[in-house]
């Protein structure tokens, strides 16, 4: 059984406890609560995590320094510290992500009402939005599976030497190509918003992702999937203004249809490793931190990767080469990475 004591917090202002919502979580630093040690079975412990180091004090007494999570048996203690127990955590970067939970065993005193489980709203909303995913997927293989196995052929998006297919005669503007943009942007939208609300406040711009109800996890989805839209888009103007500058017409459709591919591989491999962060339970923000800089150095490496497919189609010299990457390729990278780590 999991008690959540998120409704015992207080903060201390003008000499007196009150209820912490009355203030902005940014603007807490410092939470108190009581626990009542009676009130919970032999076996139970409490259980304090955040996204940053924390300090926990006990009956204003140092209990621990700087960790990122925090167990602490309630028998032992017990055993140590009478009752009344008020314990204060300290956490620098406000309150985003802080938990502060007892788990107890599944039989428990018969005294104590039996409490609902804690709903999980992202996880109703990742499950429907998967299907649903899936079936617009289903959906494009049937109508069109030449187009889509294109689209996924990973092998092609990693070969110097390009060789023509379907994908590639394919018309940028058809309407069965946007499709599979707005397949992509649903796709991406849905494993960015999982890194975001995983990743806490170890990724800055997930503060302006919240999601408190499935309803609003539905919206933050389509919200992000809607910006990632609108970014391929302007890479699709830029890239085809750029090509007629640079007089590299015949390299459009290669460019951005590999950018593609490369947003799908970056989705299937991103979506098997947060598979398994779920398998094995794995929800550290510093697993998802270092999975969004994984998706960076991926993105380096398509740098290398496209600019060698353009240089087998360039009759031009490097520099001319290297000067359209910088402005088609480079500059939009380095926008990324700052909106990413914003």
């Amino acid at each position: 059984m999991t008690y959540d004591l998120k409704s015992n917090w207080k903060i201390f202002s003008d000499g007196s406890f009150i209820d912490w919502s009355q203030l902005s979580s940014k603007d807490i630093s410092t939470i108190y609560f009581e626990v009542d040690p009676d009130r919970y079975r032999a076996g139970s412990r409490i259980n304090i995590s955040g996204t940053s180091s924390i300090s926990v004090y006990l009956n204003y007494q140092l209990l621990s320094f700087q960790s990122y999570t925090v167990s602490i048996d309630i028998d032992s203690l017990k055993a140590k510290v009478p009752a009344p127990w008020l314990f204060s955590v300290y956490q620098s970067k406000g309150l985003s992500w802080l938990q502060t939970e007892v788990i107890s065993p599944p039989e428990f005193r018969a005294d104590i009402g039996n409490s609902l489980r804690p709903p999980d709203y992202y996880l109703d909303f990742s499950i429907i939005a998967s299907v649903l995913v899936f079936i617009f997927f289903i959906v494009l293989l049937r109508s069109n599976p030449r187009l889509t196995f294109d689209y996924f052929n990973f092998v092609r998006l990693f070969s110097i030497q390009e060789r023509e297919d379907s994908l590639l005669n394919s018309r940028i503007s058809s309407s069965a190509n946007i499709l599979y943009y707005i397949f992509c942007s649903l796709l991406s939208g849905l494993l960015l918003l999982t890194i975001f609300h995983f990743g806490g406040a170890s990724i800055p711009l997930s503060e302006s992702f919240p999601i408190h109800s499935i309803a609003q996890a539905f919206f933050q989805w389509l919200k992000l999937s809607g910006l990632v839209l609108l970014s391929l888009f302007i890479k699709l103007v830029l890239i085809l203004g750029l090509a007629r500058l640079f007089d590299f017409r015949d390299a459009t459709s290669v460019q951005f249809y590999n950018y593609l591919r490369l947003a799908f591989f970056i989705c299937v491999l991103a979506g098997i490793v947060c598979l398994c962060y779920f398998v094995f339970k794995i929800q550290s923000p510093e697993a998802y931190s270092f999975l969004l800089r994984g998706i960076i150095w991926i993105f380096i490496l398509w740098l290398i990767v496209i600019g060698l497919k353009l240089l087998r189609r360039s009759s031009f010299r490097f520099f001319h080469l290297f000067s359209y990457l910088c402005a088609s390729e480079l500059i939009s990278f380095f926008i990324l990475v700052k909106v990413l780590n914003s």
